[in-house]
């Protein structure tokens, strides 16, 4: 993704942190015995339907999310998906979400195939959908996205979560949620059962200042990679996903949270994401385990990424790993750093 959430590997290269995907990191070390691709070499075009065998060719990592959101994707107001091809072949992909109002574009991913990396499509694909952008939406005054490494030149830099990579056996999660309270109570941890918020409540408790100011990173709504202001057009796109919306009470809540249902990756994994915004311990655990408990039954263990306030991560660790026992899983990457530049600028 500008997201897929960034590799660190040098076998994968994405400049963004794409939904359920890694960040977008730094690009791979370029040769300079490597011909660069100029923009007369490529090909761009809309994304349709038919073009989805061959994007599903560009995404064979774990976690890796766009081929599960790319048909939604296409039917989306205000969202192009773009392609990059080479003699007709598909080598590379970009989308662009105008949100917040027409003001903002969201940048969720750039993908290029592992055989074209390092020639410059990546550069030259982001680069056009910019151009299309402001041509397209004159009023768009900025480009919002996540990374995972420290991008600078005077990037506005929004906020952070960070990642904690969990393996949960969904076939015990019942008995093991019931096991974790049952020690949490005879401790004398405070606990609550957690409410889940309806659209009505998404409304009230995500437009509601103190919310915004105290518990949202830099301000904004995190969703699987994507950026937004908190602004009912903005709530409008997301109440239409299919996410659970939990916090752990209604009027001045300490945590509030989201939870992307599970989707498959490209290795057949179960994956769920979790944007979890709070700073208070005791609430965040809460929450956390009202969005377990919400897991459909399987069979199948499920990879849950879940992003914290970086001054909890260390504590949400522990929790998960010594408390409940959970099993680390692959960490891609660290933090997330929710990023936001103008239209006019570029940054690859």
């Amino acid at each position: 993704m500008i997201t897929s959430r960034a590799m660190r590997s040098s076998a994968i290269h994405s400049y963004l942190r794409a939904p359920g995907g890694r960040p977008m990191g730094r690009p791979g070390v370029r040769s300079y015995m490597t011909r660069q691709y100029s923009e007369s070499d490529l090909d761009f075009c809309l994304a349709t339907e038919k073009d989805f065998r061959q994007v599903q060719s560009l995404y064979n990592d774990e976690a890796d999310y766009i081929p599960s959101v790319y048909h939604s994707w296409l039917q989306e107001r205000n969202r192009m998906v773009i392609l990059a091809k080479r003699q007709g072949q598909l080598i590379g992909l970009c989308s662009s979400h105008i949100v917040d109002n027409g003001q903002s574009a969201l940048m969720e991913d750039i993908k290029v195939a592992a055989s074209e990396r390092g020639k410059g499509a990546a550069r030259l694909t982001y680069r056009h959908v910019v151009e299309l952008v402001r041509a397209r939406y004159p009023e768009v005054k900025k480009q919002s996205f996540i990374t995972d490494h420290k991008l600078s030149r005077g990037f506005c830099i929004l906020g952070r979560q960070s990642l904690i990579s969990l393996q949960v056996p969904s076939i015990n999660v019942p008995t093991l949620i019931s096991e974790v309270i049952s020690n949490m109570k005879k401790r004398g941890d405070e606990y609550y059962e957690p409410i889940s918020l309806q659209p009505d409540d998404v409304r009230s408790t995500f437009l509601n200042r103190t919310v915004i100011d105290t518990l949202l990173p830099g301000g904004r709504i995190i969703q699987n990679g994507a950026v937004f202001k908190p602004l009912e057009s903005n709530l409008d796109i997301l109440l239409k996903r299919d996410i659970i919306w939990r916090a752990d009470r209604k009027g001045n809540p300490r945590a509030v949270s989201l939870g992307t249902a599970p989707y498959r990756d490209p290795m057949g994994n179960r994956v769920c994401i979790i944007n979890m915004f709070g700073e208070d311990l005791s609430a965040v655990k809460n929450v956390f385990l009202a969005q377990l408990q919400s897991l459909p039954p399987s069979q199948d263990n499920v990879i849950c990424l879940l992003f914290v306030n970086p001054s909890l991560s260390p504590h949400v660790s522990e929790f998960c790993f010594n408390e409940m026992r959970l099993e680390k899983g692959k960490q891609y990457w660290n933090d997330e750093i929710i990023m936001e530049i103008d239209i006019l600028q570029t940054f690859i």
